[in-house]
């Protein structure tokens, strides 16, 4: 009942837009994407057996200290099946399944254990430093980004694991920062390959602006103040 009066609102995408991540100010349409991502869309299935996916996958790239962190890890919290890892961390076998021998038995038996993207099925992975990680365990996502499965052949075992996943993905520019006199394309320092499977690519710039700093910074105050209250509030008996 809450859901369909909900729907029946005018400022339905207002109201939603403002609930994703309420400490981090602005990126409205970021947030708005996020939304979408975690409503995902329809997967299409064609007359000659096909597949179209439905699930959404975004990038944020921008400059460090713009909040792109705090944000992923606000949807991760929200959505229902989520997985988080950051790329410095995370090996191919990470993302995709690794073959682990069983202690079971003599000891010369195998089996897979599933990696994020194959943990985050009908949810959303969220790889954050993406561009900190080796460019041969990036290519492992290719194939689980586009055709949303994880096919293995490792120790003997074929398999075909599903990965009904969207990702959701944050990275900084070449040199750290988005410089403003060379093309934006050039900083983003991911493969083509990889980069053609995302659907929405966000650069996010911290660009100085004095209205937009001072409006940012009264935000960052009141948030920290009503941090402070519900603190308070908790702790005090």
């Amino acid at each position: 009942a809450e859901i369909v009066e909900l729907s029946s609102r005018e400022d339905i995408y207002e109201a939603m837009t403002g609930s994703v991540a309420p400490s981090i100010y602005g990126y409205e349409e970021e947030k708005l994407a996020m939304i979408l991502q975690l409503f995902s869309g329809v997967t299409k299935h064609l007359p000659d057996g096909s597949r179209i996916r439905g699930d959404l996958h975004m990038l944020l790239i921008g400059d460090p200290g713009t909040g792109k962190s705090q944000m992923i890890s606000y949807v991760e919290n929200i959505a229902p099946r989520s997985v988080y890892t950051s790329g410095k961390g995370s090996s191919a076998a990470g993302l995709t399944a690794a073959a682990v021998r069983d202690d079971f038995g003599d000891g010369q038996q195998w089996s897979l254990e599933a990696g994020a993207l194959v943990l985050a099925d009908k949810g959303i992975a969220a790889v954050d430093e993406l561009d900190k990680m080796d460019s041969s365990d990036r290519s492992a996502m290719h194939e689980g980004l586009e055709q949303q499965k994880i096919s293995v052949s490792k120790a003997g075992i074929n398999a075909t694991l599903k990965a009904r996943c969207s990702l959701l993905g944050a990275a900084n520019p070449k040199y750290g920062r988005f410089d403003q006199y060379e093309p934006i394309g050039e900083q983003i320092d991911l493969e083509p390959a990889l980069i053609s499977r995302f659907d929405l690519i966000f650069t996010v710039t911290d660009s100085p602006d004095p209205e937009h700093d001072s409006r940012l910074a009264k935000h960052i105050i009141k948030t920290n103040y009503a941090g402070e209250l519900n603190t308070q509030r908790e702790e005090l008996p």
